[in-house]
């Protein structure tokens, strides 16, 4: 059988807000594990390790075990990459009922690890690692673990990147008006007048809004107007407001966003069609591959505009981590591969080799330093300003209801108000 292989581009709609997810049990700090390499540590007696990945991830994690030193730790490593999540989940769930699995790791997304630790699928993490390896987490990664790759007490996931969401700005048009980048909504807002040409397709800001895609920004404006767009509450009424006069009352958003993917957003933008844009990370490397376009001034990162929910409301991230099955047919290289790949002195260099392992652990921020998006990432958590991405217990279904739900509203087809009613009970429905 081919595997169908989910993109990156796929990962960062589906991270944003349309994986499935199961429900969220409580979850407590990771009790203190012996070091790592201690009598704890599983033996090394050799045989093949199966790691499954990301299709975009494949090359860089064959260079890290090649040039970090794991080719020297007498396993073999086969990195293979994952089929997309539905046959990922039923590969998983035969793995379980026969006792063993094509993978022994797996690196996850975040929807993927509450559905697959709620389905027994992983082992915990917790005895394989150092007793200060938690201090080389900040608070943002921390609150992460506790909510994405905790469960009833015990780590079964370990994040390897932190994708936060960021703001790009053409500088060289800012410059060329006399004007500075938006710092507030209203700013934003004002745009419009300044850079929307509709004659020549140009707009000051654009989204990639279509069905999928229209979650993730639901979830970041309705953060940035202080509530969490799964409490259908008057946060959520207030972000779907601003949107709209954005597209028709400002005139600063193209409404043909609402038909758009990112990848038809980046076109714009690297088409001098957009002055202003939010986007996930991976378009610094988009831009930078423009080279008969690209210029520093062109793509520069700017802190987001603050919204009604203040500063500390302005982002949230996503990511990816990685987990040990309990049907792993090597179980102990399993264990071995892990500690290495999250190890403290291996999570810097992993980071300089790709931007796939960059997070804001304090050891990958000093082994990376100003290079890429690192610097931003830096800048962003120094700020205090990325917080945990909104969860719903049935994450894919709560996103679509609210991605139909507000698409009618946004392409007025209904009013506020019954948006706002149809929201509510969309939800209650799904809670009964």
């Amino acid at each position: 059988m081919i595997n169908k292989a989910l993109s990156r581009r796929d990962f960062l709609r589906i991270a944003g807000g349309t994986a499935s997810v199961g429900l969220l049990a409580a979850c407590v700090a990771a009790p203190a594990a012996p070091q790592a390499g201690s009598e704890n540590s599983p033996a090394s007696t050799g045989g093949e390790i199966v790691i499954a990945v990301g299709a975009w991830a494949l090359d860089s994690h064959k260079e890290v075990i090649d040039k970090l030193g794991f080719k020297d730790s007498g396993y073999t490593v086969n990195v293979e990459v994952q089929p997309s999540g539905d046959e990922l989940s039923a590969s998983l769930t035969a793995g379980i009922a026969s006792g063993t699995s094509p993978y022994d790791v797996l690196d996850f997304e975040d929807g993927m690890a509450i559905t697959f630790s709620r389905s027994g699928f992983f082992e915990p993490l917790d005895d394989l690692l150092p007793q200060d390896f938690w201090d080389d987490f900040p608070k943002t990664l921390l609150d992460v673990t506790e909510l994405w790759d905790r469960h009833e007490g015990k780590t079964f996931r370990i994040h390897h990147n932190f994708e936060a969401q960021y703001c790009w700005y053409r500088k060289d048009w800012f410059d060329a008006k006399g004007i500075k980048a938006p710092t507030t909504w209203a700013e934003v807002a004002e745009l419009g007048k300044v850079f929307t040409d509709e004659a020549n397709g140009v707009w000051a800001t654009e989204e990639g809004l279509s069905p999928g895609f229209l979650s993730v920004f639901q979830g970041y404006l309705t953060r940035q107007a202080g509530g969490n767009v799964f409490d259908v509450d008057e946060k959520w009424a207030t972000a779907l407001q601003y949107l709209s006069d954005l597209i028709y009352k400002d005139k600063a958003m193209n409404p043909a966003a609402l038909q758009k993917s990112y990848d038809q957003q980046n076109a714009d933008y690297t088409a001098d069609k957009v002055a202003f844009m939010r986007q996930w990370p991976f378009f610094h490397d988009v831009a930078r591959a423009k080279t008969d376009w690209f210029a520093e001034e062109k793509a520069v990162v700017m802190m987001p505009p603050v919204g009604p929910g203040g500063k500390e409301n302005s982002t949230y991230a996503a990511g990816w981590g990685y987990g040990i099955l309990k049907s792993a047919p090597n179980k102990e290289g399993a264990q071995k591969l892990l500690q290495f790949l999250v190890d403290k002195k291996n999570a810097g260099p992993m980071a300089v080799i790709d931007t796939w392992y960059l997070s804001n652990r304090h050891s990958v921020l000093e082994a990376v330093g100003d290079q890429g998006m690192a610097k931003h990432l830096k800048e962003y958590t120094d700020a205090g300003i990325i917080g945990n991405r909104p969860f719903h217990p049935k994450f894919s279904e709560a996103s679509t209801k609210l991605d139909e739900i507000a698409s009618a509203y946004l392409t007025q087809q209904i009013d506020l108000d019954t948006c706002l009613q149809q929201g509510k009970d969309a939800m209650a429905a799904l809670a009964a």
